[in-house]
């Protein structure tokens, strides 16, 4: 596990240091806007990979940070609220059942108790939303439950009843009988085992409820084995819905939303992590070993960036490594021998994907040449002017920017990017 250890080290070092320094907290990337929801992903993912622990300063700090930003009054005491600036400059707050819930878990994790002021009165905010006649969660207040927010809230949940055991069993109970009860998929063999509705978020939504399931199954708490059995042989039957990146809308409450904003915003899921994670703490050795599980983990190890240790979502952000963190604790934790290493792809595949990779962006950067040689030859004939043959350039770059290779970087790391690429 040495090669699973040095991965885990240098992405959590990488982690650890994006940290802002005064607030203590953590954004999408160093100097981006810092939130509690990066900051929750990141403090999980530095605890459950092992990197940090409860009374590290960096955890503290962040602790400090997410109880200075919990609402502390009114109808939502308790929750974590999403900021969002209005059009005529003043700052609101939503509250936000989805950071709510990481913010619960990063607590928790960090040590604080579920008696204690801050995480009981978040977790009475999170019991008030639930629908009482389902059992279920909705992202908004007064909408429908629906499949995520459950799983989201009820993960949360299990965190407080792994680390005080009995706490909350009547509701978690009654939550996975509405995720079973009202998702899973239960008819012929097409759709048999998956949850949710048919659609381009029907993995996605399978991977989580399954990975609910095994959660409450490890704390003894789940009766739906089979589910959880079919859910998983369904995601073996359908590998291209699993394994897919996936974004889902979060509709959030709009009581508070001025100018015409809706407020939502979209939830990235990195289905390779949740897939480790489903696949490698299954009960069954060949789902561990399936195709399926080795493709997350190639999926994975693509996105490492070799300068830093860190992972890519499609972008060098902080989330994207606190989602790769705690997958790569679980295969060090579950795989044993069969995977020292993340496995590498065959020779032939990976020749093909690293040809593919080159040859389209030297084309490009000739073609870019070209135009831009072109356009300095019109602005000195004085059939452009400076204005425009500048536009002209950063419209190139920007077609750069958005090409895979590059993975959405800014312009400072597009030009590393492109020198890394000349020296190959």
């Amino acid at each position: 596990m040495t090669q699973i250890t040095e991965i885990i080290k240098n992405a959590g070092r990488w982690l650890e240091q994006q940290q802002d320094s005064e607030s203590k907290g953590w954004g999408e990337r160093r100097g981006s806007h810092i939130n509690v929801l990066n900051t929750a992903e990141a403090m999980i993912a530095l605890i459950d990979s092992g990197i940090c622990h409860a009374g590290t300063s960096s955890i503290r700090g962040a602790v400090d940070f997410l109880l200075k930003h919990q609402t502390v009054d009114g109808q939502d005491a308790g929750s974590w609220a999403r900021e969002l600036t209005t059009d005529d400059g003043k700052t609101i707050d939503i509250p936000d059942l989805v950071r709510t819930c990481y913010a619960i878990q990063a607590l928790i994790k960090a040590g604080k108790g579920i008696d204690e002021g801050p995480v009981q009165l978040a977790l009475i905010w999170l019991l008030a939303r639930r629908n009482e006649n389902t059992k279920g969660w909705s992202y908004a207040r007064g909408k429908p439950d629906a499949l995520m927010p459950t799983c989201f809230a009820l993960t949360a949940l299990l965190d407080a009843y792994d680390a005080y055991p009995g706490a909350y069993q009547s509701q978690i109970s009654e939550g996975l009988q509405h995720l079973v009860g009202a998702y899973y998929n239960d008819g012929g063999d097409e759709v048999r085992g998956s949850f949710g509705e048919a659609g381009h978020l029907q993995g996605v939504h399978t991977i989580h409820a399954a990975l609910v399931l095994q959660i409450a199954r490890n704390n003894n708490l789940s009766t739906f084995p089979e589910q959880e059995k079919q859910a998983i042989e369904w995601l073996l039957r359908n590998p291209d819905k699993a394994i897919r990146l996936r974004e889902e809308w979060v509709e959030i409450d709009q009581t508070k939303i001025a100018n015409g904003q809706t407020g939502g915003y979209g939830f990235m899921f990195m289905t390779d992590t949740l897939l480790m994670r489903l696949l490698l703490g299954s009960e069954n050795l060949d789902d561990k070993k399936s195709a399926l599980a080795h493709e997350a983990m190639h999926s994975l190890k693509d996105k490492i960036d070799e300068n830093t240790g860190a992972f890519y979502g499609p972008r060098l952000f902080s989330w994207a490594t606190a989602k790769a963190l705690p997958a790569l604790a679980v295969l060090q934790k579950h795989a044993g021998t069969e995977y020292p290493d993340l496995p590498a792809r065959t020779p032939e595949s990976r020749s093909e994907l690293t040809g593919w990779k080159i040859a389209p962006i030297i084309i490009i950067m000739g073609f870019a040449t070209l135009l831009s040689g072109l356009g300095f030859y019109l602005m000195v004939t004085e059939k452009f002017g400076l204005l425009a043959f500048t536009f002209f350039v950063v419209m190139l770059l920007a077609a750069l920017l958005v090409y895979g290779h590059i993975k959405e970087k800014t312009f400072k790391e597009l030009l590393s990017s492109l020198g890394g690429l000349l020296k190959k």
